[in-house]
């Protein structure tokens, strides 16, 4: 199979704790080539937003087989 042809996806998060706050903070976004190499799938302020935000992603990537947003 070549590269071309791999129907793969990546996520990147990128968590932070605000400063003087002690504030979770999240960002997760979908990265890879194509137009749109790299875009925000959520914002979170929990855990649990960060949980729900890439199950709900990959549940949608699962369905359709592509990256989604």
């Amino acid at each position: 199979m070549a590269v071309a042809d791999d129907r793969s996806a990546a996520l990147l998060l990128r968590v932070w704790i605000e400063e003087g706050s002690d504030q979770f903070r999240a960002r997760v976004m979908a990265v890879g080539p194509g137009a749109e190499s790299e875009r925000t799938v959520a914002v979170a302020s929990t855990p649990d937003e960060v949980l729900e935000a890439v199950g709900h992603w990959l549940g949608e990537y699962l369905r359709r087989g592509t990256p989604t947003d």
